[in-house]
């Protein structure tokens, strides 16, 4: 009997692919993708954010999936490289709200002084 849960384990795969040893060689998502679509823009003139760039990847997956089921074909890395850039589209979108977050509480601190005229960091 299959457990309920057979094929679930492609998840913990991804899980351990882009926050283990690939994301020490490739930087945070965030970083990776930023240059990946700096790369595609000197190539091609095409400008995609770091989103679009990585749903891209997502579409490439997808693809390659449709074509294991036109093939009967078996190749679980589509599937769960899927997963992993979902994966990698959150962290990037986590990091860039982090870092926005940052930018405004600096600009808030340099308009606060602005407005006292402090000439120090406080």
């Amino acid at each position: 009997m299959e457990q309920p849960t057979s094929g679930a384990e492609i998840l913990t795969e991804a899980y351990s692919l882009i926050t283990g040893d690939r994301q020490n060689d490739y930087d945070h998502p965030l970083e990776d993708y930023s240059r990946t679509v700096g790369i595609f823009r000197e190539m091609t003139g095409i400008t995609l954010s770091v989103e679009e760039g990585i749903l891209f990847m997502i579409c490439v997956k997808f693809s390659r999936f449709a074509n294991e089921l036109q093939n009967g074909l078996n190749v679980p890395d589509n599937l769960r490289d899927a997963a992993g850039y979902i994966g990698c589209l959150r962290m990037a979108i986590e990091k860039q709200r982090q870092e926005q977050t940052e930018v405004d509480r600096i600009f808030d601190q340099l308009h606060k002084r602005f407005k006292t005229g402090e000439e120090t960091w406080g």
